[in-house]
């Protein structure tokens, strides 16, 4: 059996697959790999660019060892991601809430004051 980490291209959520796949077909002149799942009759292949292989590998205790590091990678990172997106959200409702009072103070000194420009 191998082992095998793929990288995803064009997708927010996910960077990476990995999955076990019993035979693989590789050749210099090709830029793909081929991996065959199932038993004859019914082999399905898959069809995969050499370089987005990261991991292929006969070592099932190395294949996990480094699934598990990606997998806590991504979480650190997602967290960061997740508490960055609600920072953001409070500037803009602070952001929001300043312009609105310091809008709703301009309204309120032109009503009050001919020498402040207004042409509502």
């Amino acid at each position: 059996m191998y082992y095998v980490v793929q990288l995803l291209h064009d997708m927010d959520e996910k960077h990476f697959t990995s999955y076990e796949v019993p035979r693989y077909i590789l050749s210099d002149k090709n830029k793909h790999i081929i991996f065959e799942f199932g038993e004859k009759p019914n082999v399905k292949r898959k069809w995969a660019p050499k370089e987005d292989i990261v991991l292929l590998t006969r070592d099932k205790r190395f294949f996990t060892a480094f699934i598990e590091k990606l997998i806590k990678l991504e979480s650190t990172h997602i967290d960061k991601i997740n508490k960055a997106k609600a920072e953001v959200e409070e500037l803009k409702k602070r952001y929001k809430e300043k312009i609105h009072t310091e809008l709703t103070s301009f309204k309120e000194l032109s009503e009050k004051n001919d020498r402040v420009p207004n042409l509502i």
